[in-house]
C-alpha cells in the first residue's frame, strides 16, 4: 500500500486543484456578462478578507481572498441575494444603469448564471477528450472468457463463450460499457441478456458486493458480475520471459497449463502464480496447430497490502482485454462528451440511492476528503491529477446546477418561475428562499466535514 502524501503536499495539491477550477467557473460568469455589457465590480477567488488584488481599467477589482473554498463575480446592480435593484442605483446615469445586471433581459441573465457551471462541464469534456486522443479508446467485445471465484454471473447461468448484449435493457457493445450498469448496484439483481449458440437469453443476475481498496487504502463497495473478459491471447512479453525463451509467440492462444485447461488469462495467472520455480508445460494454439512448450516458471517476490512478502510464479506473458485504438480529434471530443454525460448519470444515480437508502450518506465527501484525494492523486503524477481535476470540475458543475436557492441552479429556478409568471418573484420571497438555501448548504457542509473527519485514520476511519 502506498503511503499518503504529507500535509504540505496535500494542502498544495488542494489549492492547485481548487484555485483553477474556481477561476474557470467564475470566468464563465464574467465573460458572458461582459459579452452582454454587464459591468463586473469585483472578481474574487475565495471569500472573506482580501489578501491581494488590483483594479483594472474597467473598474473591476480582481482579488484573492482569505477562504479559498469558492469565489464570486459581483456584477453592477447585483448588490443583494435576489439581484434586485437597490437605492444606491438612483444616482446612476442611463449609461451606467444599462451596465447593471438586473436590467438585462431574462435570457441574458440566465445565460450569465448558467455559464459558470457550463465552463466546468466543458473543462471535464476537454480533459477526457485529451486522454482519449493521447491514449486511444478500448475496443473489446463483451465475450465471456472465464469467471472469478464465486462469480455472480456463473451462478446465474452464464457460460464461457456467451456474448453480453444488454444489461437491464441497456445495449452493451463494449466491455467498457458494463461498469456503468453494474458498479453502482452492489447486491442488486440485474437482467443480463446474452447471445448463446445463436439464441438470446435473459438471465436474472444478483451482483456481488465487492469491496476494493486503492493504493492509499481508500475503500469502495462496487457491484461485480465476476466475469473475466481477457482471453488467454499472448500480446507481448516482459523482460527475460520464460515463455518467450520456451518458444511462445505473440498471437498464441494458451489453452492449457500442465494438465489444467484454461479459457481466460486470469485462469493462466491463477495456475502460474501457485508454482514458482516449478517445471511445467504450456499448450498453445498457433494457426490451428497445438504446440506443447516445456518451461520453468520464474520466481518473483512481491509484497501485499499488509506488508507481507510472498513468492509467486511468473512466465512473463502480456495479455489483456481488447485493444486500444487511436482516435482523431473529433472522435476524441465525442468520447469526452459521452463520458462526461455518463459521469453526470452516475452522480444522479448516487443521489437517488442516498435518498432511497440504498447508499449510505457517509459516502458523501467534503473539502477535507477532497484535499486528501487531491494530495494522493498529485503524488501519482500529473496524469492522475489532471484526470481527477476533470472529475471534480464536473462535480462542481453538477452541484452548482442543483435547484437550491443560493447556488446557480437556484437562480435559474427563480428565472424559470419568472418566465412562467411573466414577472419576477417578489424580493422578500427570494431573499428568504436564498437564506434557507444557504442554511441548507452550510448544514450539509458541516455534515460532510464531520464525515470527512470521521474517515481519517486518526479518528479510526
Amino acid at each position: 500500500m502506498t503511503g499518503s502524501p504529507n500535509l504540505l503536499t496535500t494542502i498544495f495539491a488542494f489549492l492547485l486543484l481548487l484555485g483553477p477550477l474556481v477561476l474557470i467557473h467564475e470566468l464563465g460568469h464574467y465573460l458572458v456578462g461582459r459579452l452582454f455589457g454587464v459591468k463586473a465590480n469585483a472578481f474574487s477567488i475565495g471569500f472573506g478578507k482580501e489578501i491581494a488584488g488590483w483594479t483594472d481599467r474597467r473598474g473591476t477589482r480582481w482579488k484573492l481572498s482569505m477562504l479559498p473554498l469558492g469565489g464570486y463575480v459581483q456584477f453592477a446592480g447585483d448588490m443583494n441575494p435576489a439581484s434586485a435593484p437597490s437605492a444606491a442605483e438612483d444616482g446612476l446615469s442611463p449609461e451606467e444603469r444599462a451596465q447593471t445586471f438586473h436590467v438585462k433581459p431574462l435570457w441574458q441573465r440566465a445565460l450569465i448564471v448558467f455559464a459558470g457551471p457550463l465552463t466546468n462541464f466543458l473543462l471535464c469534456v476537454l480533459i477526457l477528450a485529451a486522454f482519449a486522443w493521447f491514449n486511444g479508446k478500448l475496443v473489446a467485445d463483451p465475450d465471456v472468457a472465464g469467471f472469478s471465484q464465486h462469480s455472480a454471473a456463473q451462478a446465474a447461468g452464464l457460460e464461457v463463450g456467451d456474448r453480453i448484449l444488454a444489461i437491464n435493457g441497456a445495449k452493451i457493445g463494449n466491455v467498457a460499457d458494463i461498469d456503468q450498469h453494474t458498479s453502482f448496484y452492489p447486491g442488486k439483481t440485474v437482467q443480463v441478456t446474452v447471445r448463446r449458440d445463436g439464441q438470446e437469453l435473459t438471465l436474472p443476475t444478483k451482483l456481488a458486493a465487492v469491496e476494493l481498496s486503492d493504493e492509499f487504502g481508500n475503500k469502495a463497495t462496487l457491484g461485480d458480475l465476476g466475469i473475466d473478459f481477457a482471453a488467454p491471447l499472448v500480446s507481448g512479453f516482459y523482460g527475460d520471459s520464460p515463455a518467450r525463451a520456451a518458444g511462445m509467440e505473440v498471437g498464441d492462444r494458451i489453452v492449457a497449463v500442465g494438465d489444467v485447461g484454461v479459457t481466460s488469462f486470469r485462469q493462466v495467472q491463477d495456475v502460474i502464480v501457485a508454482i514458482p520455480g516449478k517445471q511445467t508445460t504450456v499448450t498453445v494454439m498457433r494457426r490451428g496447430v497445438a504446440h506443447v512448450l516445456p518451461l520453468t516458471v520464474a520466481s518473483q517476490s512481491v509484497t501485499d497490502a499488509k506488508g507481507q512478502s510472498h513468492t509467486i510464479g511468473r512466465i512473463g506473458v502480456q495479455s489483456g482485454v481488447g485493444r486500444l485504438e487511436k482516435v482523431g480529434a473529433v472522435e476524441a471530443l465525442g468520447l469526452g462528451v459521452d463520458r462526461s454525460f455518463m459521469i453526470v448519470g452516475n452522480m444522479i444515480t448516487g443521489i437517488r440511492q442516498i435518498i432511497t437508502g440504498d447508499r449510505s450518506m457517509r459516502e458523501l465527501g467534503g473539502p477535507i476528503k477532497m484535499a486528501k484525494y487531491s494530495g494522493e492523486q498529485f503524488s501519482l503524477g500529473w496524469g492522475s491529477f489532471v484526470f481527477f481535476a476533470g472529475m471534480i470540475s464536473i462535480n462542481l458543475a453538477f452541484i452548482n446546477l442543483l435547484p437550491i436557492p443560493g447556488l446557480d441552479g437556484g437562480h435559474l429556478a427563480f428565472y424559470a418561475a419568472e418566465l412562467v409568471r411573466r414577472k419576477p418573484l417578489d424580493v422578500r420571497s427570494q431573499e428568504w428562499a436564498i437564506r434557507t438555501g444557504v442554511a441548507f448548504v452550510l448544514a450539509l457542509m458541516l455534515f460532510v466535514t464531520v464525515n470527512d473527519l470521521a474517515s481519517l485514520p486518526i479518528f479510526g476511519g
